[in-house]
């Protein structure tokens, strides 16, 4: 009986131990699961506050994004030649052949000052120059010149050799300005010269001031010369901004550093920015601004404030408005085609108004044509009904007016393309890239019929949809149009059962930028 007792015991033993594993290993599964299941809960509902919080970010958030991208690329950029000329500089005051070269030509400077310099010695300096221009080459090709400066301010040597040799920077330079300045204080400590115009070099240029001493006197200055080509190639033209964007570097005083991308002529230290813009921005540090550019262009900007040994740059990443507009427009265009023929058709057509001793004169534009007037002529054209008449101009240099038929590409025919013809020819021949933003379009007609092929045709040719404008009204029969270019007087009169009602202006016009513009915000407000 005991030992059959004993077995069972031993039994319920057995089982009770293999439960209570089982139901550890049951407990140690759920702790697994359950924790692999919080990580994943939190992921889930973080990239459900991610999604939210992009599905609320609109058109012009996303534009600030990429500025905020391409503003950062540049200042890193910036940043990283800055300090590694920076270093370059401090490396040539310890340099023993700098230091050794410029001590040896004080001396000579010295010993010619007094004359009576021996030949020999003078090919000897002479020799041990040429050495160092190679050296210069070799070490030191980052800074456009090198020069000795005595701690009078005199130059006794230069690599270059230019109209800075031998000339008095403190005393007798007035050119020299900032520089000047510097050397007036007598800095003990390396010192850094913004960039400005330096008359002997003939273009802008920033200095590194390097003091050289002997036995704890000082002797005078290495000056290091950086040409601001070096950084204008830095803000080079940047892809990711689209035709209107660009990056550029702007002093404390609001002259820009850096070349535009849109003006034919230099820009560095000549094209001075907006002071209540450009201030602003300095002493904000960092951030975003809606501004009028220096072209007088709607612009949305990214702008960081970099330092760097005193001085104080602003750099700025920008794209213009109505290229965002444009571009989304581009990406959603079913949508906002059927948006922007809505919206036409309903706006209320403006008054018509009343002109007196207007005619119409010119270059006359018949049908399946088109005409450019580019010497103080006018252009016009009449019986513009199932047609559509189409302006293109560069106010005060030239215009072109077409008078569009059923016939053409825009109407889905294809026996002519005024509109193609006339693009190609603005493009080719007269205008360069940089000048695309400044030509007017105008459709005129009293239906929508041609609109969007004109749309889709000169955004696809890079214009944007706020340079074309819509001159509709669809009570009337029929249209007249008179352009004059150097007057930038445009008229479309129209005429119902016959009689010439009245006209309308540019003035009058709808943009169409500023139509699908406006869409937009509608939409982003509803949102």
């Amino acid at each position: 009986m005991g030992s059959k007792g004993s077995a069972t015991g031993e039994t319920k033993r057995v089982r009770h131990t293999k439960v209570e594993k089982g139901r550890s290993r049951i407990r140690r599964c759920a702790r697994q699961a359950f924790s692999g299941v919080i990580p994943f809960l939190i992921t889930c509902i973080v990239l459900g506050w991610a999604s939210a919080a992009s599905a609320k970010k609109g058109v012009y958030d996303w534009a600030f994004v990429r500025l905020d991208y391409a503003r950062r690329d540049k200042v890193q950029t910036l940043e990283k030649f800055c300090d590694r000329i920076h270093n370059l500089a401090r490396q040539a005051a310890r340099d023993k052949s700098v230091v050794g070269c410029f001590d040896v030509n004080l001396q000579y400077a010295a010993m010619v000052e007094k004359g009576g310099v021996p030949e020999v010695l003078s090919e000897t300096v002479e020799k041990m120059r040429e050495n160092f221009n190679r050296y210069y080459i070799e070490k030191y090709f980052s800074f456009y010149d090198i020069l000795f400066v005595d701690r009078e301010g005199r130059v006794f040597y230069t690599l270059r050799k230019e109209s800075d040799i031998n000339q008095n920077l403190v005393r007798g330079n007035p050119v020299s300005g900032p520089l000047a300045e510097c050397l007036r204080g007598e800095p003990r400590e390396e010192a850094f010269v913004d960039f400005h115009d330096y008359g002997p070099s003939s273009k802008p240029a920033a200095f590194f001031v390097e003091p050289i001493h002997k036995d704890g006197t000082l002797l005078g200055w290495v000056i290091l010369q950086c040409a601001v080509n070096k950084v204008n190639t830095l803000f080079a033209w940047e892809e990711n901004l689209g035709q209107t964007g660009e990056t550029f570097l702007v002093n404390r005083n609001g002259f820009m550093l850096t070349e535009s991308n849109f003006d034919g002529d230099s820009t560095i230290l000549k094209k001075r920015l907006d002071d209540r813009n450009i201030q602003a921005k300095f002493s904000e540090g960092q951030g975003h601004r809606v501004v009028t550019d220096y072209r007088g262009c709607t612009a949305l900007t990214s702008f960081e404030v970099v330092h760097f040994l005193g001085t104080h740059w602003l750099v700025v990443a920008k794209v213009d408005r109505d290229e965002i507009v444009t571009q989304h427009y581009i990406n959603h265009r079913t949508y906002y085609a059927d948006q922007l023929l809505a919206s036409l058709r309903g706006a209320s057509v403006p008054s018509l108004r009343r002109l007196q001793g207007f005619s119409m004169d010119g270059l006359r534009v018949d049908m399946d044509e088109f005409l450019k007037a580019n010497k103080g002529e006018s252009l016009y054209t009449i019986g513009i009904a199932t047609c559509t008449g189409l302006l293109v101009a560069y106010p005060g240099r030239f215009a072109y007016l077409a008078h569009v038929s059923t016939r053409d590409r825009v109407y889905g025919a294809g026996d002519t393309n005024l509109l193609g013809q006339v693009v190609k020819q603005v493009k080719s021949f007269d205008i360069r890239p940089c000048e695309k933003r400044r030509i007017v379009f105008v459709a005129v007609a009293n239906h929508l019929d041609s609109l969007l092929a004109v749309v889709d045709k000169l955004v696809a040719e890079g214009f944007l949809l706020s340079q074309i404008r819509v001159s509709y009204n669809p009570g009337a029969a029929s249209a007249a149009v008179r352009y004059d270019y150097q007057e930038e007087l445009f008229a479309v009169g129209w005429r119902m059962d016959g009689v010439l009602n009245g006209f309308h202006l540019m003035e009058d016009t709808l943009n169409v930028g500023e139509v699908v513009e406006g869409i937009i915000y509608k939409e982003e407000k509803e949102s």
